[in-house]
């Protein structure tokens, strides 16, 4: 019985230092859209198409992925960003993930089965 607790106890100390080491599914806070302005560069679901994103300064933002092109905003609250694209309409969350100095930014649109993953460029 104390070789089962024993043994038990390490297999969640193992699983607790491995998610640890993993970026939470909310990804960092972001404070405001200057946060994540500037290139990024990744790729698209569905197709694993190349894809790029400029946010500037003010939140507006360019995306091209395949044939299509858009532009739009990202509005930030309370450590969330948003985004919203003409044309389609596409509109989701955007998460930024820092590990360690290494940035990557996840699109998810709310309504297709779009999402981007990008680091800068």
């Amino acid at each position: 019985m104390k070789q089962l607790w024993c043994v038990m106890a390490g297999l969640i100390l193992v699983g607790v230092a491995g998610c640890a080491s993993m970026p939470g599914a909310a990804g960092t806070p972001i404070a405001d859209s200057g946060v994540i302005v500037g290139k990024w560069a990744g790729t698209v679901t569905p197709g694993d198409e190349p894809f790029y994103l400029t946010i500037n300064p003010g939140g507006t933002l360019t995306a091209a992925w395949g044939p299509n092109m858009a532009w739009g905003t990202v509005m930030v609250r309370n450590g969330q960003a948003t985004f919203e694209m003409q044309p389609g309409p596409y509109e989701g969350s955007i998460r930024l993930y820092d590990n360690g100095g290494t940035r990557q930014i996840v699109l998810d649109d709310l309504w297709a089965s779009f999402s981007a993953r990008a680091v800068p460029q």
